[in-house]
């Protein structure tokens, strides 16, 4: 089975049409077999976003980073796809709410992304990547909200 694509709405559209309410089941936006309910998974893409702009609770060792990690930032963006474990909480990060409403961890979200969208400097190391440019880290988002949220491109 082939990873998802990129969707080919940039992450700002995505995050839009989550607060704009999709309509669609909760299961048909999750990944199939996710542990995860859609607030939980939201709560971990708004983490996501807002730690490239504010700095990640806890990096892999620079070895990892410059090595295993850069090797897997270009292999996800040559193929429009990432491939992680769906249920991994980021490193440091306050543990996930599963009794938060899934319309206040989609706002959360549109938050994050709005602050990514304007920041204007340099961005925060990725745990794994390393170093990512504004353009490499909205793809790179784009493309872990498509992976957590298969059904949201089909909204």
């Amino acid at each position: 089975m082939s990873a998802p694509r990129t969707p080919a709405r940039p992450l700002a559209d995505l995050a839009a049409r989550l607060t704009g309410g999709s309509g669609a089941p909760e299961e048909e936006l999750l990944a199939p077999g996710s542990s995860w309910n859609l607030s939980q998974t939201l709560q971990h893409c708004a983490q996501t976003v807002r730690y490239s702009v504010t700095g990640y609770p806890r990096l892999k060792p620079a070895l990892f980073r410059a090595t295993a990690g850069a090797l897997a930032k270009r292999v996800f963006l040559s193929r429009g796809a990432t491939k992680h474990a769906l249920d991994a909480e980021l490193d440091g990060a306050p543990p996930l709410d599963p009794a938060l409403p899934a319309a206040e961890a989609a706002a959360r979200l549109a938050d994050a992304v709005a602050l990514f969208s304007a920041h204007t400097g340099p961005h925060a190391l990725h745990p794994a990547y390393g170093r990512c440019t504004h353009d490499e880290y909205e793809r790179l988002h784009a493309m872990h909200l498509a992976e957590h949220l298969p059904g949201l491109a089909d909204v």
